[in-house]
């Protein structure tokens, strides 16, 4: 069995704060890693750390841009297990989609908060990114239509762990191995 890692943040920025004030949800972004270590994350975001557009698929490094200036943002990682050939299936799709570049779904993300079901093709905001990606899995069940889940839905879906709570600059160069269940190291 590999892990899948969500993990599950809130900045404070004016965005976040937003959402948050919006849904009263703990968490507001959503990204997706296939190692203990959390890096590479990847997800929907913002290309510069100080502007919320232009953004679109990306790698999210957790020592640089947005991370490094909201290093005391609010997090939690998760993990999911799951068969070494959904691991790789989901890995591959995550990295085919991220190389795309494709544009983030403002739009969707607005329409979600709202609950009004409108997908847009080739579009993505961070929830939507991250459950669309576990469906590519093919064993994982995904609560929701992508385009109304939420991050906060993650910790709802069967068979999700918890890892760690904490702030972003104390994640910064971890590996989260030494909190996994002895048993289940396999990465």
């Amino acid at each position: 069995m590999k892990k899948i890692f969500i993990i599950l943040t809130k900045s404070p920025t004016l965005l976040s704060r937003s959402i948050g004030w919006i849904t009263k949800d703990e968490y507001t972004h959503s990204s997706i890693s296939f190692n203990s270590t959390i890096q590479p994350m990847y997800s929907a975001g913002r290309k510069y750390a100080f502007s919320m557009f232009p953004a679109s698929l990306k790698v999210e490094p957790l020592d640089k841009s947005f991370y490094k200036y909201f290093n005391k943002s609010k997090m939690g990682i998760y993990y999911i297990e799951v068969s070494d050939q959904a691991y790789y299936k989901t890995k591959e799709y995550v990295e085919t989609m991220v190389a795309k570049r494709l544009p983030f779904n403002a739009i969707g993300l607005l329409l979600c908060k709202t609950k009004i079901d409108y997908p847009r093709k080739g579009r993505f905001f961070c929830s939507e990114f991250v459950s669309t990606a576990l469906q590519q899995s093919g064993e994982i069940e995904i609560i929701k239509k992508p385009n109304l889940f939420r991050p906060e839905d993650f910790l709802k879906i069967k068979g999700i762990k918890f890892v760690y709570k904490g702030i972003i600059k104390d994640a910064v160069g971890r590996d989260f191995k030494d909190l996994l269940p002895k048993e289940e190291d396999n990465q």
